[in-house]
């Protein structure tokens, strides 16, 4: 269902350079839910930082939302897709309160993940969102779930607030989109580790398997070594 390439823009050739791990994905994918706890993972297993970069599946969406398809084509996909999640992940899967009712807008998410950014938080903070999202039932076009994410973590609420109101991230968080569009990201999630490109979601053994090809050890094995 996924297929795993070489990317050519990432590498890990010099120790002194950071692994670089990269997501690139959409609140309002379901396939991108499932991933966050693998990555999660990741980063604590292998003392990685993450990098969760936006690729904005939707741009057609209004800020209000819009309904979903309906038709009997559209309903006996996912009712395919709901299958294969809870075969494949059934204990994310389970975490899931309900699919949302509507196509949410989240390109207003992705400024707010702009913010984060500006305090070390995007990580924990893109949690947050997905949380509040997909186990809560939020909709992350409405300011108030993306301030109640930004309280979980730490960030001044009041202060995304007005930087949401205000547009302060707008440039940022295009610009962000328009460069996954520039490297031909096309799928969510798209995962690099290091030398390596995954398109879309995959066991975490698999991602395992592909960072300890390349050099990367468990934390663990580090500071016992």
């Amino acid at each position: 269902m996924t297929t795993t390439v070489e990317a050519k823009d990432t590498t890990n050739e010099s120790a002194k350079e950071p692994f670089r791990v990269a997501v690139f994905a959409d609140f309002v994918c379901p396939y991108s839910f499932l991933a966050v706890e693998q990555i999660d993972r990741i980063a604590r297993d292998y003392g990685v930082t993450p990098m969760w970069r936006p690729h904005w599946l939707h741009p057609d969406t209004p800020p209000e939302g819009c309904p979903r398809d309906s038709s009997a084509d559209a309903l006996a996909k996912a009712e395919r897709r709901n299958a294969w999640m809870k075969e494949m992940a059934p204990d994310q899967f389970a975490r899931i309160q309900q699919y949302p009712e509507k196509r949410q807008y989240s390109f207003r998410a992705f400024e707010a993940l702009e913010f984060a950014s500006d305090y070390g938080l995007d990580f924990p903070y893109k949690t947050a969102i997905y949380d509040v999202m997909w186990t809560e039932g939020g909709d992350i076009g409405d300011i108030d779930t993306l301030l109640k994410a930004a309280e979980r973590v730490g960030l001044d609420a009041d202060e995304l607030e007005t930087a949401l109101a205000e547009g302060q991230y707008t440039e940022r968080a295009l610009e962000a989109c328009n460069q996954a569009r520039r490297i031909g990201i096309t799928s969510t999630p798209t995962i690099f580790l290091g030398r390596t490109r995954i398109n879309g979601w995959h066991y975490y053994e698999v991602l395992q398997s592909v960072l300890e090809k390349q050099g990367v050890r468990p934390l663990e094995a580090v500071l016992q070594s």
